[in-house]
Protein backbone atom coordinates (compact mmCIF):
# COMPACT_ATOMS: atom_id res chain seq x y z
CA UNK A 1 0.00 0.00 0.00
CA UNK A 2 1.41 3.36 -1.04
CA UNK A 3 1.67 5.91 1.76
CA UNK A 4 1.28 9.65 1.29
CA UNK A 5 4.40 10.50 3.29
CA UNK A 6 6.47 8.65 0.69
CA UNK A 7 5.70 11.38 -1.85
CA UNK A 8 7.74 13.99 0.01
CA UNK A 9 9.81 12.56 2.88
CA UNK A 10 12.82 11.88 0.61
CA UNK A 11 12.74 15.27 -1.12
CA UNK A 12 16.46 15.80 -1.93
CA UNK A 13 16.20 19.57 -1.56
CA UNK A 14 14.72 19.28 1.93
CA UNK A 15 16.54 16.28 3.41
CA UNK A 16 19.94 16.20 1.67
CA UNK A 17 22.62 15.81 4.33
CA UNK A 18 20.05 15.21 7.07
CA UNK A 19 18.96 12.17 9.02
CA UNK A 20 15.24 11.53 8.59
CA UNK A 21 13.27 10.71 11.74
CA UNK A 22 9.89 9.04 11.19
CA UNK A 23 7.69 8.63 14.26
CA UNK A 24 4.05 7.76 14.79
CA UNK A 25 1.72 5.36 16.58
CA UNK A 26 2.68 1.74 17.06
CA UNK A 27 1.57 -0.51 14.17
CA UNK A 28 0.76 2.40 11.86
CA UNK A 29 3.06 1.02 9.13
CA UNK A 30 6.46 2.68 9.69
CA UNK A 31 8.52 -0.52 9.48
CA UNK A 32 6.70 -1.72 6.37
CA UNK A 33 7.19 1.70 4.77
CA UNK A 34 10.92 1.66 5.60
CA UNK A 35 11.42 -1.83 4.19
CA UNK A 36 9.52 -0.95 1.02
CA UNK A 37 11.78 2.09 0.62
CA UNK A 38 14.87 -0.12 0.83
CA UNK A 39 13.33 -2.54 -1.67
CA UNK A 40 12.70 0.35 -4.09
CA UNK A 41 16.41 1.23 -3.97
CA UNK A 42 17.48 -2.39 -4.58
CA UNK A 43 19.31 -2.32 -1.28
CA UNK A 44 19.66 -5.38 0.94
CA UNK A 45 21.06 -5.83 4.40
CA UNK A 46 20.84 -2.19 5.51
CA UNK A 47 17.81 -2.58 7.78
CA UNK A 48 18.82 -2.58 11.46
CA UNK A 49 16.22 -3.38 14.10
CA UNK A 50 17.69 -2.40 17.46
CA UNK A 51 15.36 -4.81 19.23
CA UNK A 52 17.62 -7.50 17.73
CA UNK A 53 20.27 -8.37 20.36
CA UNK A 54 22.84 -9.22 17.67
CA UNK A 55 22.99 -5.54 16.61
CA UNK A 56 23.94 -4.50 20.14
CA UNK A 57 26.45 -7.33 20.41
CA UNK A 58 28.24 -6.15 17.27
CA UNK A 59 28.13 -2.52 18.36
CA UNK A 60 29.59 -3.31 21.78
CA UNK A 61 32.26 -5.49 20.23
CA UNK A 62 33.32 -2.65 17.94
CA UNK A 63 31.78 0.84 18.39
CA UNK A 64 32.72 1.81 14.79
CA UNK A 65 31.14 -1.34 13.38
CA UNK A 66 28.38 0.71 11.72
CA UNK A 67 30.85 3.16 10.18
CA UNK A 68 32.80 0.25 8.69
CA UNK A 69 29.54 -1.20 7.34
CA UNK A 70 28.72 2.06 5.51
CA UNK A 71 32.24 2.47 4.17
CA UNK A 72 32.25 -1.07 2.77
CA UNK A 73 29.05 -0.45 0.81
CA UNK A 74 29.63 3.13 -0.34
CA UNK A 75 30.53 3.58 -4.02
CA UNK A 76 29.08 6.73 -5.53
CA UNK A 77 25.63 7.31 -4.07
CA UNK A 78 24.75 7.53 -0.38
CA UNK A 79 23.84 4.15 1.09
CA UNK A 80 20.15 3.89 2.18
CA UNK A 81 20.04 2.71 5.81
CA UNK A 82 17.15 2.17 8.24
CA UNK A 83 17.47 2.16 12.03
CA UNK A 84 14.28 0.86 13.62
CA UNK A 85 13.57 1.34 17.36
CA UNK A 86 17.08 2.63 18.13
CA UNK A 87 15.58 5.05 20.68
CA UNK A 88 15.09 2.09 23.02
CA UNK A 89 18.88 1.95 23.43
CA UNK A 90 20.13 4.14 26.27
CA UNK A 91 22.95 5.69 24.21
CA UNK A 92 20.95 6.14 21.01
CA UNK A 93 21.66 9.85 20.61
CA UNK A 94 25.42 9.36 20.90
CA UNK A 95 25.30 6.45 18.44
CA UNK A 96 23.47 8.53 15.86
CA UNK A 97 25.57 11.62 16.46
CA UNK A 98 28.82 9.73 16.03
CA UNK A 99 27.65 7.90 12.90
CA UNK A 100 26.21 11.03 11.31
CA UNK A 101 29.29 13.16 11.98
CA UNK A 102 31.60 10.61 10.35
CA UNK A 103 29.49 9.23 7.47
CA UNK A 104 26.79 11.80 6.60
CA UNK A 105 28.07 12.16 3.01
CA UNK A 106 28.01 8.40 2.47
CA UNK A 107 24.57 7.39 3.79
CA UNK A 108 20.90 8.35 3.76
CA UNK A 109 19.62 7.35 7.18
CA UNK A 110 15.96 6.82 8.03
CA UNK A 111 15.31 6.42 11.77
CA UNK A 112 11.90 4.99 12.65
CA UNK A 113 10.20 4.55 15.99
CA UNK A 114 6.99 4.84 17.96
CA UNK A 115 5.66 7.98 19.58
CA UNK A 116 8.40 7.60 22.18
CA UNK A 117 10.97 8.58 19.54
CA UNK A 118 9.26 11.96 19.16
CA UNK A 119 9.01 12.26 22.95
CA UNK A 120 12.69 11.53 23.51
CA UNK A 121 13.69 13.95 20.74
CA UNK A 122 12.13 16.80 22.70
CA UNK A 123 13.77 15.95 26.01
CA UNK A 124 17.24 17.40 25.63
CA UNK A 125 18.19 17.19 21.98
CA UNK A 126 21.91 16.79 21.27
CA UNK A 127 21.09 16.00 17.62
CA UNK A 128 19.71 19.43 16.80
CA UNK A 129 20.52 20.47 13.23
CA UNK A 130 21.34 16.95 12.12
CA UNK A 131 17.85 15.69 11.25
CA UNK A 132 14.36 16.58 10.08
CA UNK A 133 11.44 14.84 11.76
CA UNK A 134 8.28 13.54 10.10
CA UNK A 135 5.13 11.83 11.34
CA UNK A 136 3.18 8.90 9.93
CA UNK A 137 -0.55 8.83 10.58
CA UNK A 138 -3.30 6.24 10.16
CA UNK A 139 -4.59 5.77 6.64
CA UNK A 140 -6.44 8.58 4.91
CA UNK A 141 -9.03 8.05 2.19
CA UNK A 142 -6.52 8.68 -0.68
CA UNK A 143 -4.24 5.96 0.77
CA UNK A 144 -7.19 3.61 1.27
CA UNK A 145 -8.22 4.06 -2.37
CA UNK A 146 -4.72 4.38 -3.84
CA UNK A 147 -5.57 7.71 -5.50
CA UNK A 148 -3.50 10.80 -4.62
CA UNK A 149 -4.57 12.83 -7.66
CA UNK A 150 -7.08 15.09 -5.88
CA UNK A 151 -4.96 16.12 -2.88
CA UNK A 152 -4.64 19.89 -2.76
CA UNK A 153 -1.33 21.50 -1.95
CA UNK A 154 -0.31 24.93 -0.74
CA UNK A 155 2.36 26.98 -2.47
CA UNK A 156 4.26 30.08 -1.47
CA UNK A 157 1.57 32.28 -3.07
CA UNK A 158 -1.48 30.19 -2.28
CA UNK A 159 -3.00 29.32 1.07
CA UNK A 160 -4.92 26.10 1.26
CA UNK A 161 -8.75 26.29 1.60
CA UNK A 162 -8.68 30.10 1.77
CA UNK A 163 -10.63 30.51 -1.48
CA UNK A 164 -14.00 28.94 -0.81
CA UNK A 165 -15.20 29.08 -4.41
CA UNK A 166 -12.02 27.42 -5.68
CA UNK A 167 -12.09 24.75 -2.95
CA UNK A 168 -15.71 23.96 -3.70
CA UNK A 169 -14.81 23.61 -7.38
CA UNK A 170 -12.00 21.19 -6.55
CA UNK A 171 -14.40 19.20 -4.37
CA UNK A 172 -16.89 18.91 -7.23
CA UNK A 173 -14.16 17.50 -9.47
CA UNK A 174 -13.39 14.59 -7.15
CA UNK A 175 -14.19 11.24 -8.71
CA UNK A 176 -16.48 9.69 -6.10
CA UNK A 177 -16.84 6.17 -7.51
CA UNK A 178 -15.99 3.67 -4.76
CA UNK A 179 -15.05 6.39 -2.28
CA UNK A 180 -18.10 5.95 -0.08
CA UNK A 181 -17.41 2.24 0.40
CA UNK A 182 -13.79 2.95 1.36
CA UNK A 183 -14.94 5.67 3.76
CA UNK A 184 -17.38 3.26 5.40
CA UNK A 185 -14.55 0.76 5.93
CA UNK A 186 -12.30 3.45 7.42
CA UNK A 187 -15.02 4.52 9.83
CA UNK A 188 -15.71 0.91 10.82
CA UNK A 189 -12.18 -0.49 11.15
CA UNK A 190 -10.07 2.65 11.68
CA UNK A 191 -6.98 3.69 9.76
CA UNK A 192 -4.37 1.26 11.09
CA UNK A 193 -3.33 -0.90 8.13
CA UNK A 194 -3.68 -4.39 9.60
CA UNK A 195 -7.31 -4.29 10.83
CA UNK A 196 -8.34 -2.15 7.85
CA UNK A 197 -6.91 -4.59 5.31
CA UNK A 198 -8.26 -7.63 7.17
CA UNK A 199 -11.76 -6.17 7.19
CA UNK A 200 -12.87 -8.63 9.88
CA UNK A 201 -14.93 -7.48 12.85
CA UNK A 202 -13.61 -10.32 15.03
CA UNK A 203 -9.99 -9.54 14.17
CA UNK A 204 -10.59 -5.82 14.67
CA UNK A 205 -11.99 -6.25 18.18
CA UNK A 206 -9.13 -8.55 19.19
CA UNK A 207 -6.52 -6.24 17.66
CA UNK A 208 -8.02 -3.19 19.36
CA UNK A 209 -8.02 -4.84 22.77
CA UNK A 210 -4.41 -5.98 22.43
CA UNK A 211 -3.39 -2.53 21.16
CA UNK A 212 -4.79 -0.79 24.24
CA UNK A 213 -2.97 -3.27 26.47
CA UNK A 214 0.27 -2.71 24.55
CA UNK A 215 0.07 1.05 25.04
CA UNK A 216 -1.14 1.07 28.64
CA UNK A 217 1.10 -1.67 30.01
CA UNK A 218 4.26 -1.85 27.91
CA UNK A 219 4.70 1.62 26.42
CA UNK A 220 3.61 3.52 29.54
CA UNK A 221 5.77 1.34 31.75
CA UNK A 222 8.85 1.87 29.59
CA UNK A 223 8.32 5.62 29.23
CA UNK A 224 7.37 6.61 32.76
CA UNK A 225 7.59 5.65 36.40
CA UNK A 226 3.84 5.15 36.71
CA UNK A 227 2.98 2.23 38.95
CA UNK A 228 -0.82 2.40 38.72
CA UNK A 229 -1.21 0.86 35.27
CA UNK A 230 -4.81 -0.10 36.05
CA UNK A 231 -5.66 3.57 36.61
CA UNK A 232 -4.31 4.65 33.25
CA UNK A 233 -6.05 1.71 31.56
CA UNK A 234 -9.34 2.88 33.08
CA UNK A 235 -8.66 6.41 31.82
CA UNK A 236 -8.05 5.07 28.30
CA UNK A 237 -11.42 3.28 28.46
CA UNK A 238 -13.25 6.44 29.58
CA UNK A 239 -11.70 8.90 27.11
CA UNK A 240 -13.59 7.72 23.97
CA UNK A 241 -16.79 9.07 25.57
CA UNK A 242 -15.15 12.52 25.81
CA UNK A 243 -14.31 12.86 22.10
CA UNK A 244 -15.68 16.02 20.51
CA UNK A 245 -16.44 17.87 23.73
CA UNK A 246 -14.19 20.14 25.73
CA UNK A 247 -11.99 18.02 27.99
CA UNK A 248 -12.74 18.52 31.68
CA UNK A 249 -9.94 17.27 33.91
CA UNK A 250 -12.16 17.98 36.90
CA UNK A 251 -14.83 15.61 35.57
CA UNK A 252 -12.24 12.92 34.82
CA UNK A 253 -10.72 13.34 38.27
CA UNK A 254 -14.12 12.76 39.83
CA UNK A 255 -14.77 9.70 37.64
CA UNK A 256 -11.39 8.14 38.42
CA UNK A 257 -10.84 9.27 41.99
CA UNK A 258 -7.33 10.60 41.33
CA UNK A 259 -5.71 13.99 41.79
CA UNK A 260 -6.04 16.62 39.05
CA UNK A 261 -2.27 16.67 38.42
CA UNK A 262 -2.17 12.87 38.10
CA UNK A 263 -4.96 12.76 35.50
CA UNK A 264 -3.35 15.60 33.51
CA UNK A 265 -0.02 13.77 33.53
CA UNK A 266 -1.63 10.55 32.35
CA UNK A 267 -3.29 12.32 29.41
CA UNK A 268 0.05 13.91 28.47
CA UNK A 269 1.64 10.44 28.46
CA UNK A 270 -1.12 8.92 26.32
CA UNK A 271 -0.69 11.83 23.92
CA UNK A 272 3.09 11.38 23.75
CA UNK A 273 2.51 7.69 22.93
CA UNK A 274 0.15 8.59 20.07
CA UNK A 275 -2.94 6.98 21.53
CA UNK A 276 -4.72 10.35 21.63
CA UNK A 277 -4.12 13.89 20.40
CA UNK A 278 -5.55 17.19 21.59
CA UNK A 279 -6.37 20.47 19.90
CA UNK A 280 -6.34 23.84 21.60
CA UNK A 281 -8.82 26.69 21.23
CA UNK A 282 -7.90 29.61 19.00
CA UNK A 283 -8.68 32.94 20.57
CA UNK A 284 -6.76 35.91 19.16
CA UNK A 285 -9.05 38.78 18.03
CA UNK A 286 -12.06 37.04 19.58
CA UNK A 287 -12.46 39.04 22.79
CA UNK A 288 -14.78 36.64 24.58
CA UNK A 289 -13.22 33.42 23.35
CA UNK A 290 -12.58 30.40 25.54
CA UNK A 291 -8.82 30.14 26.00
CA UNK A 292 -8.03 27.03 28.04
CA UNK A 293 -9.99 23.81 27.52
CA UNK A 294 -8.64 21.38 24.95
CA UNK A 295 -10.56 18.84 22.87
CA UNK A 296 -9.33 15.26 22.65
CA UNK A 297 -9.39 12.75 19.80
CA UNK A 298 -8.02 9.25 19.12
CA UNK A 299 -5.55 8.13 16.48
CA UNK A 300 -7.73 5.03 16.20
CA UNK A 301 -11.11 6.70 15.78
CA UNK A 302 -12.82 3.28 15.70
CA UNK A 303 -12.41 3.22 19.50
CA UNK A 304 -15.13 5.89 19.64
CA UNK A 305 -18.55 4.20 19.80
CA UNK A 306 -20.82 7.17 19.13
CA UNK A 307 -21.13 7.48 15.34
CA UNK A 308 -21.26 11.27 15.24
CA UNK A 309 -18.22 11.60 17.49
CA UNK A 310 -16.36 8.95 15.48
CA UNK A 311 -16.98 10.88 12.27
CA UNK A 312 -15.81 14.12 13.90
CA UNK A 313 -12.67 12.27 15.08
CA UNK A 314 -11.98 11.10 11.53
CA UNK A 315 -12.26 14.68 10.22
CA UNK A 316 -9.98 15.90 13.04
CA UNK A 317 -7.34 13.34 12.06
CA UNK A 318 -7.61 14.25 8.38
CA UNK A 319 -7.10 17.94 9.13
CA UNK A 320 -4.20 17.16 11.49
CA UNK A 321 -2.53 14.95 8.87
CA UNK A 322 -2.84 17.74 6.31
CA UNK A 323 -1.54 20.43 8.70
CA UNK A 324 1.47 18.34 9.68
CA UNK A 325 2.24 17.49 6.04
CA UNK A 326 2.17 21.14 4.96
CA UNK A 327 4.37 22.12 7.91
CA UNK A 328 6.85 19.32 7.20
CA UNK A 329 7.10 20.47 3.58
CA UNK A 330 8.22 23.90 4.76
CA UNK A 331 5.09 25.75 3.60
CA UNK A 332 4.38 27.46 6.92
CA UNK A 333 3.41 26.56 10.47
CA UNK A 334 -0.01 24.95 10.16
CA UNK A 335 -2.16 23.98 13.14
CA UNK A 336 -5.63 22.65 13.77
CA UNK A 337 -7.57 24.41 16.52
CA UNK A 338 -11.21 24.84 17.48
CA UNK A 339 -13.07 28.04 18.30
CA UNK A 340 -15.64 28.79 21.00
CA UNK A 341 -16.72 31.96 22.72
CA UNK A 342 -18.38 32.62 26.07
CA UNK A 343 -21.77 32.77 24.41
CA UNK A 344 -21.18 29.06 23.62
CA UNK A 345 -20.90 29.62 19.88
CA UNK A 346 -18.50 26.95 18.65
CA UNK A 347 -17.05 25.56 15.43
CA UNK A 348 -15.33 22.17 15.48
CA UNK A 349 -12.11 23.16 13.72
CA UNK A 350 -10.20 26.18 12.49
CA UNK A 351 -7.13 25.74 10.28
CA UNK A 352 -4.41 28.17 11.32
CA UNK A 353 -1.31 29.16 9.36
CA UNK A 354 1.43 31.10 11.16
CA UNK A 355 -1.14 31.90 13.89
CA UNK A 356 -3.61 33.35 11.38
CA UNK A 357 -6.95 31.54 10.91
CA UNK A 358 -7.56 30.65 7.26
CA UNK A 359 -10.61 28.34 7.19
CA UNK A 360 -13.36 26.95 9.45
CA UNK A 361 -14.69 23.37 9.40
CA UNK A 362 -17.65 21.64 11.01
CA UNK A 363 -18.18 17.86 10.95
CA UNK A 364 -21.78 16.65 10.79
CA UNK A 365 -23.52 13.35 10.10
CA UNK A 366 -26.26 14.97 8.03
CA UNK A 367 -28.24 18.13 7.37
CA UNK A 368 -28.62 20.60 4.52
CA UNK A 369 -28.58 23.92 6.39
CA UNK A 370 -25.48 25.92 7.25
CA UNK A 371 -24.62 25.99 10.94
CA UNK A 372 -25.33 29.46 12.35
CA UNK A 373 -22.17 29.44 14.51
CA UNK A 374 -20.06 28.66 11.45
CA UNK A 375 -21.68 31.52 9.59
CA UNK A 376 -21.08 33.87 12.56
CA UNK A 377 -17.37 33.12 12.88
CA UNK A 378 -16.91 33.13 9.10
CA UNK A 379 -18.23 36.68 8.98
CA UNK A 380 -16.32 37.69 12.13
CA UNK A 381 -12.97 36.42 10.85
CA UNK A 382 -13.49 36.96 7.12
CA UNK A 383 -12.63 33.35 6.20
CA UNK A 384 -14.63 30.56 4.52
CA UNK A 385 -16.69 28.04 6.47
CA UNK A 386 -16.92 24.42 5.26
CA UNK A 387 -19.54 22.08 6.64
CA UNK A 388 -18.33 18.51 6.06
CA UNK A 389 -21.34 16.20 5.86
CA UNK A 390 -21.05 12.42 6.17
CA UNK A 391 -24.32 11.72 4.36
CA UNK A 392 -24.46 14.27 1.53
CA UNK A 393 -24.59 13.81 -2.22
CA UNK A 394 -23.31 17.09 -3.62
CA UNK A 395 -21.23 20.20 -3.01
CA UNK A 396 -23.29 23.31 -2.28
CA UNK A 397 -22.32 26.97 -1.98
CA UNK A 398 -24.25 29.36 0.27
CA UNK A 399 -24.20 33.13 0.77
CA UNK A 400 -21.63 34.44 3.20
CA UNK A 401 -18.68 32.29 2.01
CA UNK A 402 -20.20 29.08 3.41
CA UNK A 403 -20.12 25.64 1.78
CA UNK A 404 -21.36 22.09 2.26
CA UNK A 405 -18.97 19.37 1.08
CA UNK A 406 -19.64 15.59 1.20
CA UNK A 407 -17.14 13.79 3.41
CA UNK A 408 -15.63 11.59 0.69
CA UNK A 409 -14.97 14.62 -1.53
CA UNK A 410 -13.37 16.53 1.32
CA UNK A 411 -11.19 13.66 2.52
CA UNK A 412 -9.81 13.09 -0.98
CA UNK A 413 -8.63 16.71 -0.93
CA UNK A 414 -6.98 16.72 2.49
CA UNK A 415 -4.88 13.59 2.02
Amino acid sequence: MKRLIGTYIFDPVMTAGKMIFLSGPRQVGKTTFAQMWLDSTDTEGTYFNWDDPSILVEYRRNPIYLRNFIDDRFEHDPVPVVFDEIHKHREWRNILKGLYDTTKERMQLLVTGSGRLDYFQKSGDSLLGRYFSYQMFPLGLPEATGDFSHIIEATENKRIFTDGHESAGLSRNVKTGGRKEALDLLLKFGGFPEPFLKGSEEFHLRWQKDYRILIAREEVRDLSQIQDIKGIETLAEILPTKVGSRLSIKSLREDLGYHHVTVSKWIDILESLCLVFTIRPWHRKIVRAIKKDKKLYFYDWSMVKDQGSRFENLIAMSLLRMAVRLTEKGLGEYEVRYIRDREKREVDFVLVKDNEPIALFEAREGGRDINKHGRFFSEKLGIPFYQIIHHADKVEAFPGNCYIIPAENFLMLTG
